[in-house]
């Protein structure tokens, strides 16, 4: 019965998520929350930065629809609810980086302490046993990691439909994850979220023949899917009962990981600040060799699934977790060596 009702929960997010972007749009042009052009941003026209707004309202109702106790999830929809709010002030009136941290690091900190949410072990990741961690390293770990997934969805939001489609990706992934270890009530809440990415992504995907981009999901929005993320990537792999190991969650993870750590790579190798704004992210550069949007999303979204469903294949067939972690390290090599290669193929085009 759970499973009937939360798809129809999701059809509820979804419909929901449809008619905030119709009722947010001629308000967010009146009112000029929208993305100018400038010489990061490339698209044509103001876009309303709406997105977030409009799926928070989808996951909100959706919630409210779902037959199961939300007490658990309180700070979720705390957390959630901040962050889109202070998302939507940056969006309007550009805060400062140091505010919008400080929202984040206010969010996770409410996972931890009212949501009970946090990193204990990090599972055998050096061939030995595995890692747990005391009170104040969980809180570290869990404070580093929280803001650094969160950024990271920020970061690779650069194409349109990238970011939805990749956090899509892994809530797909994320939600295989939850049924496999029988936590239905976190897979429930997961098709909630990935049903009203799929309902903004109808307005922002790159499909070929349409108009571009109506809409994007702006900082609100990003912060929102990184918390989601965070949170259930955090509860699906700390318990004490049958859990995804944390290191299948950096593969559901890979390519946003990947990208933002070889950018800030980049930029500490040029002596640059690591939140400095720049068009190095791997679909900035596929975009200058003349990919479409809508390649670089079929690329950079099946590479994240094909490298997810191995990390769980890994977790499902007992594979050892220190190889599978070495294994993530290399591809992540080879990822870097990737994009400095793209990087000089332009340079010598520009030559």
């Amino acid at each position: 019965m759970l499973k009937i009702l939360a798809f129809l929960s999701a059809g509820v997010s979804f419909c929901i998520t449809l008619f905030g972007v119709f009722l947010l749009r001629p308000l967010a042009l009146r009112l000029r929350l929208i993305d100018t052009p400038d010489i990061r941003k490339q698209h044509q026209g103001n876009i309303p930065l709406i997105g977030g707004l409009a799926m928070l309202m989808g996951l909100l109702v959706g919630l409210l629809t779902l037959p199961i106790s939300l007490q658990y999830y309180r700070s979720f929809i705390a957390g959630s609810a901040l962050l889109v709010l202070v998302g939507l002030f940056d969006d309007f009136r550009e805060l400062s980086p140091k505010s919008r941290f400080f929202a984040q690091i206010v969010a996770v900190l409410l996972m931890i302490f009212w949501g009970k949410v946090r990193i204990t072990h990090l599972g055998n990741l050096i061939f030995f046993k595995d890692i747990y961690l005391g009170p104040l390293s969980s809180l570290i770990v869990t404070l580093i990691a929280g803001l650094g997934i969160i950024n990271t969805i920020n970061m690779i939001d650069g194409v349109d439909g990238l970011a939805g489609t990749l956090v899509l990706v892994e809530l797909i992934l994320l939600i295989y994850s939850a049924v496999m270890i029988q936590h239905f009530s976190a897979a429930a809440i997961l098709l909630l979220l990935a049903a009203s990415v799929l309902g903004f992504l109808w307005f922002n995907f790159p499909l070929p023949g349409c108009h571009p981009a109506e809409i994007f999901m702006g900082d609100a929005g990003s912060m929102l899917l990184g918390f989601g993320l965070v949170w259930f990537l955090i509860e699906l792999s700390q318990s004490h009962f049958l859990v995804v190991t944390p290191v299948a969650m950096l593969w559901i993870m890979s390519v946003p990981l990947f990208d933002a750590t070889a950018v800030m790579l980049y930029r500490l190798i040029k002596k640059q600040s690591v939140i400095f704004s720049d068009r190095q992210h791997g679909h900035h550069l596929l975009l200058a060799l003349n990919f479409s949007p809508l390649q670089i999303n079929l690329i950079f979204g099946s590479i994240n699934f094909v490298l997810g469903m191995l990390g769980l294949s890994a977790f499902y067939f007992h594979f050892n977790e220190s190889m599978m972690f070495i294994s993530f390290l290399i591809l992540f090599i080879l990822y870097f060596f990737v994009v400095n290669y793209c990087r000089n193929l332009l340079i010598k085009k520009s030559e």
